[in-house]
């Protein structure tokens, strides 16, 4: 999470074969990974309504290329949701072939209150510090104004980042596209970023053509990680 856009990595071991992990028990490896940022940012939209959020997740590297992990983060939609907290899980693939590398993956969002879960699957590509990504939504519903459940649709969103090192910091440059009319009844939205990183620090400058067809946003993301 270059700028605490969500890395969401999640789903846990159960939704790998035990043929895949026949043999590499052994050789997996756990990490852990704590943060906190002032505005808990995703796809350029505010997750924590502007304030502070603490993260943490756990992940399991399988050695043979398979992954697996949850995270999870303080959350505040105002008005819109009574939920307090997002619980992700993933499952990925990732490798290299023909000079390029990729990842492959599930990732599941979940919510502690209110019908709001969904799960997408993604594709990323790259080679020499640029990559780009594709998500796709595969299900959520949403309850209406009407308490009643509705089918949110398709929903795609689109990436590019460039990461690099200059002058012993971090310098990363994203750009999204996130196409959700099914989703949250507006037009495709675009987001960009700036980021700064040093050591476990990042500050990101960030601007949102805002989904809720808002005028573009613009703020400032400062936030500290690290993994064990």
């Amino acid at each position: 999470m270059t700028n605490f856009t969500k890395t969401t990595r999640t789903l846990a071991a159960l939704l790998v074969s035990g043929t895949a992990l026949t043999g590499i028990a052994s050789a997996a490896e756990l990490s852990a990974n704590v943060g906190v940022t002032n505005d808990y940012i995703w796809r350029g939209m505010t997750q924590s309504a502007g304030t502070s959020s603490v993260s943490g997740g756990l992940d399991v590297d399988f050695g043979n290329g398979f992954a697996a992990g949850t995270w999870i983060a303080d959350v505040d939609f105002g008005t819109a949701s009574t939920a307090t907290q997002e619980q992700d899980f993933y499952i990925s693939y990732s490798g290299e072939a023909g000079g390029l590398n990729y990842d492959v993956g599930y990732i599941l969002y979940t919510y502690d209150a209110d019908d709001s879960d969904f799960d997408e699957v993604y594709i990323t590509v790259g080679a020499m510090g640029l990559s780009a990504s594709f998500y796709y939504l595969l299900d959520a519903d949403f309850d209406n104004a009407a308490g009643e459940s509705t089918d949110a649709g398709d929903s795609t969103y689109i990436s590019v980042d460039y990461e690099t090192e200059v002058g012993g910091y971090g310098v990363g440059v994203h750009y999204g596209v996130y196409d959700a009319e099914d989703l949250l009844g507006s037009e495709e939205s675009t987001d960009m970023s700036v980021s700064l990183s040093k050591d476990d620090f990042t500050i990101a400058y960030i601007t949102t053509d805002d989904l809720t067809g808002k005028d573009d946003e613009d703020r400032f993301v400062i936030s500290w990680g690290t993994s064990f």
